[in-house]
């Protein structure tokens, strides 16, 4: 009887395949850390007013503390299209113009996110004149949006940056018509921005802790979220992998489409089953606490990602005015924020 050959050559091509495959992502790796070796740190962080107001702050206050205490010079803000764009047409940017006025007197620098879907619950902030299940009415509309917006702004030197939606294409939360979230939408709305301002980076971002933009579109910068204690309809969980799988994976993302890579979220505050809002302040301190933080950051470090932003200034802020003043000190004393 004849033996069957095939078991003795699969299983050195198998040996082979996977060899070449961790050659190839060591390769990357040390191609990425050698790019980023000689970058410096920064230290940025996101704020949102709408956060802010939920949990009954002066969001002027808020915003201009984070400038003046804690002395960051990279901040994320946004600019809500039912804010900006209450009535067809009618562009009110009071709020936008405060912080982009506030952060020039003291030398900072902005990113502005743009768009449908944006930074906090709900997400998509539609204006409550547009029909939002319409889903060819929100695209013109949006890219209508976009240019008003990049108009208006790209003669300030303050912002550094364009963020083109938040999380676009995932649809795992907010409440956001699934339909309005594709690649061809997206795509739109990155050549509307470029047409009217080729000037700045374009930053396009993803959640999804295991996610990779094989499809695109891209932009010049590619940020992902970094999470680390959530809840979950089990309970508290942390996620598993290391710092070390999101270097290879920033690794490969870098030497696939092109894009500088960072960390447009990372967590610095508190997971629960509830908003911050309604979460009281011993029970929060189950998934975010200084000691927590710190850990936080180191973890980001592992990833060779040089630049940072943190999530959570809304909540320090409010923690603070309520007597709990240790994550807004912790923060204050970190390195690297100008």
């Amino acid at each position: 009887m004849k033996k069957d050959s095939k078991p003795k050559i699969i299983i050195p091509l198998i040996v082979w395949v996977l060899m070449s495959l961790l050659t190839l992502s060591i390769l990357l790796m040390g191609r990425f850390w050698w790019i980023q070796h000689s970058q410096h740190e920064v230290i940025g962080v996101s704020f949102s007013q709408v956060q802010a107001e939920r949990f009954g702050s002066d969001w002027h206050s808020n915003y201009t503390a984070i400038l003046d205490e804690l002395g960051f010079k990279h901040l994320r803000v946004a600019a809500y299209w039912d804010r900006i764009e209450p009535k067809p047409g009618k562009y009110d940017f009071t709020q936008t113009d405060y912080m982009v006025a506030e952060a020039k007197k003291r030398g900072a620098k902005l990113t502005m996110v743009i768009g449908q879907k944006s930074i906090r619950v709900p997400e998509c902030f539609y204006p409550a004149w547009l029909d939002k299940n319409d889903a060819e009415l929100v695209a013109n509309r949006s890219n209508e949006m976009l240019n008003a917006v990049v108009a208006h702004y790209k003669n300030e030197s303050t912002i550094e940056a364009w963020q083109v939606e938040n999380e676009f294409l995932l649809k795992d939360f907010g409440s956001c018509p699934a339909q309005n979230l594709n690649n061809q939408a997206l795509t739109r709305e990155i050549n509307t921005v470029k047409s009217a301002d080729s000037s700045r980076p374009i930053i396009i971002t993803q959640s999804n802790q295991m996610g990779f933009p094989v499809f695109g579109p891209n932009g010049n910068i590619f940020g992902f979220s970094m999470y680390r204690w959530v809840w979950s309809p089990l309970g508290y969980f942390m996620y598993p992998q290391s710092g070390i799988f999101n270097w290879w994976k920033a690794a490969l993302i870098n030497a696939y489409t092109g894009q500088n890579i960072k960390v447009h979220e990372l967590q610095a505050e508190a997971w629960d089953r509830v908003g911050n809002e309604n979460l009281d302040f011993v029970r929060s301190q189950a998934t975010m606490n200084p000691a927590q933080l710190i850990n936080n950051l180191e973890y980001a470090r592992q990833t060779q990602i040089k630049r940072i932003d943190l999530w959570g200034s809304e909540w320090w802020y409010a923690l603070k005015q309520q007597g709990h003043p240790e994550m807004w000190q912790t923060v204050a004393q970190l390195p690297n924020k100008q």
